[in-house]
């Protein structure tokens, strides 16, 4: 896979490289690990985050022809061009799980969409391709702020086979009613992992995510607002976070009655089985201040849409029906494709301490999944020969 150093931001701001360096390593080996786990031999491996998916669509993505000269940049430098693209729908969720949980508790919805050939400098060539993923969630902002708390998450994800519970331990240390020997247990869990003070007012924002996250209610994929959430860089001296929302409400758009554990699915399903207009405006929001006011190193840190509004530049387009959306043959190209938000022309560079760390983890989750399909496909190969030769 061809690779281009990532280009020297002056937006980012890394204290210790070589320290998140090593973070990041151990992230990725606990990432490996972590796979391995959920899937033992002979379950298929699965994408590391967003493993489950509600379906793969064919889409266009078109530069507004009315696009400001301003915002004509990297991808969006020529009004008018039309780009094909993917769009794979999911959850969130590190584990194939119902859409909604038994006790009523909803999940993370992602969005992302892969455009073909979109030439220039690309960071990362995809399968020897020169294409632009953009990778977003249901929420404006992440629910864990850099590598670091990435990291802790990992580590108790790793101990406590995916439950994270534990991560808001320092929270409860405001109880009256808990006993001296949790809150030394506690104590010792700030201080193996160097959590200060910025670290617990952190863990208190993931929780208020979420639960955010929680409870909010999907009914159907394609009529719900995508974030980044994450910011990147728009040229060289300009950063944005982009953001899909769509044209028009599609049917269904109210929650089934029965709530099915793939609900989402079978309303996306039916959603582009009808001829309906699928339609999102892609839409960026675009800064260039100085120092680290935007909050770059920190993905739980909103931008106000009243100071920056949401821009419309482009205008995707989910033609229908798309009745083979269901089909064997289009869920094993969905599942085969890899999305990072490196593959990316160097424009629209990932930027901060959390797409610094999903370099490396999407890469490694991705190998790690590509690995295990080569040595599927020489069992079956064994298997095939010995098979011909008994039958001789």
């Amino acid at each position: 896979m061809a690779q281009k150093d990532s280009l020297n931001c002056p937006f980012e701001h890394i204290k210790n490289p070589d320290l998140e360096i090593k973070k990041i390593n151990e992230i990725s080996q606990r990432t490996v690990s972590l796979l391995d786990n959920r899937y033992p031999v002979p379950d298929k491996i699965l994408r590391g985050v967003h493993p489950k998916s509600h379906g793969c669509v064919s889409a266009s993505f078109e530069i507004n022809a009315d696009i400001d000269q301003s915002l004509q940049v990297g991808l969006f430098k020529s009004p008018g061009k039309v780009f094909d693209a993917s769009i794979r729908f999911s959850n969130a969720s590190v584990r194939v799980e119902p859409d909604i949980s038994d006790a009523g508790e909803h999940g993370s919805r992602g969005m992302a969409i892969k455009i073909y050939d979109v030439g220039g400098e690309v960071l990362i060539e995809d399968n020897g391709g020169r294409n632009q993923d953009f990778l977003m969630i249901n929420q404006p902002v992440f629910a864990f702020a850099n590598t670091d708390d990435y990291l802790i998450l990992m580590r108790i994800l790793d101990r406590n086979n995916d439950n994270s519970d534990s991560f808001f331990d320092p929270l409860k240390l405001q109880d009256p009613t808990l006993s001296e020997e949790d809150r030394q247990q506690i104590l010792e869990y700030i201080k193996a992992e160097n959590i200060d003070e910025q670290g617990i007012k952190r863990i208190l924002d993931t929780l208020t995510i979420v639960k955010q996250i929680k409870s909010t209610s999907v009914a159907n994929p394609l009529n719900i607002q995508y974030f980044s959430a994450a910011p990147f860089l728009f040229g060289s001296d300009r950063v944005m976070k982009f953001s899909v929302k769509p044209v028009y409400q599609v049917t269904p758009t109210v929650l089934p009655p029965d709530l099915a554990p793939d609900y989402l699915r079978r309303a996306l399903k039916e959603s582009v089985f009808q001829n309906e207009r699928v339609e999102f405006d892609f839409m960026v929001q675009v800064r260039s201040d100085d120092g680290d006011k935007m909050g770059i190193e920190n993905a739980s840190s909103i931008w106000d849409e009243k100071q920056f509004p949401f821009i419309k530049i482009a205008k995707i387009t989910i033609p229908t029906p798309q009745t083979e959306v269901d089909s064997d043959v289009n869920e094993a190209r969905c599942e085969a494709m890899a999305f990072t938000p490196w593959h990316s022309l160097s424009e629209h560079q990932p930027i901060g301490s959390i797409n610094r760390l999903r370099k490396d983890v999407y890469q490694t989750s991705a190998k790690h999944r590509k690995a295990e399909r080569e040595v599927e496909s020489e069992l079956f190969l064994v298997r095939w020969f010995k098979s011909f030769l008994e039958s001789l």
